[in-house]
């Protein structure tokens, strides 16, 4: 197929995809507070349990996000389709969000789930590492190798937020991305680049299956593995066709996702390891650095990924640390080995406890240079703060980043 026709079918499909949104977003029901409801959904992620009942997090009818908090019996799991009765209200985050909610709300166990098997298995794996590790040192393997939440301790959590690596213990879109590159930068380094690239597909599959299949964590898988499966078979265009047709698709099934955080972060966090990582091997001199350097291959996967979802970030979280990328270069090196060892300890530790511990005890070393990493620079006060983003500003800021992306590719 010519270029000159791929671009036209790609402009057809943009024109497709822009009408459909617009449909969407202009059809899309508000519910305001106070508003009586009647739905069926489907539980998204594994209620949490305390004394005043259980709280789960569903999906209302224009697919908004909505927690729920209700009372003990049914007990409800992940994959369990509920029928709910109750009043939308809505409380404001400490970023200023409005959050919906709906309090002990008259429910009913529809159809149970069938996850019940893979979430005792996540039960056997949290009691494994909060019996053999530190609290800190527990919830943050658990978050790296798995993306389960697990309590934190507050000032460690903290220090997480300020130096801008919260998303390693988290299972997000973004955290996809950044692994599916770490560990294609990692097996490059002494295996043939198609065999990298598989492995990391490979890492990419094993991730989302630990992390739950949680929605945003497949939606980035299916990103992660289209990108790098064109690369198999083609160049950097081929890469770019099946991060679009990726998106395309995503968006055409379920127009509301273009509103979701975790679809933007892990949209633009793959565009930017497509598009802006390649600029650093253009110098012969920076490409020899990024091989010999330990933190070589991560500072260029951590700057091109944050570069692309600075904006995001900000107009979200109204936050962003200054040290964020230094901190992310010199720490996120251990993430692959703490990775690769926590879940051959967990692979050991189902069969013999003994040989999964001694196993768990290599990985202690990368996880107290990782917390002192993070305790160190979290007592720098480096966070800036934004209220408002206009939209003229996030327009000019991806304009000038590309603009400068294709200039330097040029020279080169």
């Amino acid at each position: 197929m010519s270029p000159k026709l791929i671009y036209l079918v790609l402009a057809l499909l943009s024109v497709i995809l822009a009408i459909r949104l617009a449909n969407h977003l202009l059809s899309v029901k508000k519910y305001p507070p106070g508003t009586s409801i009647t739905f069926e959904t489907q539980v998204l992620a594994q209620p949490k349990i305390s004394s005043r009942g259980q709280q789960v997090s569903l999906s209302l009818p224009n697919s908004q996000r909505v927690s729920v908090r209700m009372s003990l019996n049914p007990l409800l799991s992940y994959g369990d389709r509920v029928k709910i009765e109750g009043k939308v209200e809505y409380f404001e985050a400490e970023d200023g969000a409005k959050v919906a909610f709906i309090n002990y709300p008259r429910f009913e166990l529809v159809k149970k789930g069938t996850a019940n098997l893979f979430y005792n298995l996540r039960e056997n794996i949290v009691k494994f590492f909060s019996s053999n590790l530190s609290p800190t040192h527990s919830s943050l393997m658990l978050g790296i190798v798995f993306g389960i939440k697990q309590d934190m301790p507050e000032d460690f959590y903290k220090d997480l937020q300020r130096t801008g690596l919260m998303h390693v213990v988290a299972a997000s879109g973004m955290n996809v991305t950044m692994v599916g590159g770490f560990l294609a930068s990692f097996f490059a380094l002494f295996l043939r680049r198609q065999v990298a690239l598989i492995l990391s597909i490979l890492g990419i599959f094993f991730y989302a299956f630990m992390a739950g299949f949680e929605p945003s964590i497949v939606r980035a898988s299916i990103m992660g593995v289209l990108v790098f499966g064109s690369q198999l078979i083609g160049r950097q265009n081929t890469s770019f066709l099946g991060l679009f047709m990726a998106a395309f698709i995503m968006l055409f099934i379920n127009p509301s996702l273009v509103l979701d955080i975790g679809f933007q972060l892990s949209f633009m966090a793959t565009f930017g390891l497509i598009y802006l990582r390649p600029i650093f091997y253009i110098s012969v001199r920076m490409r020899e650095f990024i091989k010999k350097s330990i933190i070589g291959e991560d500072l260029a996967t951590t700057l091109t990924a944050q570069l692309f979802t600075l904006p995001i970030l900000l107009v979200n979280f109204g936050s962003y640390s200054l040290i964020s990328i230094l901190v992310n270069a010199i720490a996120l090196w251990t993430v692959p080995v703490i990775m690769i060892f926590g879940a051959l300890a967990v692979l050991a530790g189902l069969i013999a406890e003994p040989i999964g511990r001694l196993i768990l005890y290599f990985n202690l070393p990368f996880l107290l240079y990782f917390e002192k990493i993070v305790t160190s620079f979290g007592q720098v006060g480096s966070q800036i703060e934004l209220k408002t983003l206009p939209n003229f500003l996030i327009c000019g800021y991806y304009l000038l980043l590309i603009s400068l992306t294709m200039l330097v590719k040029k020279k080169g």
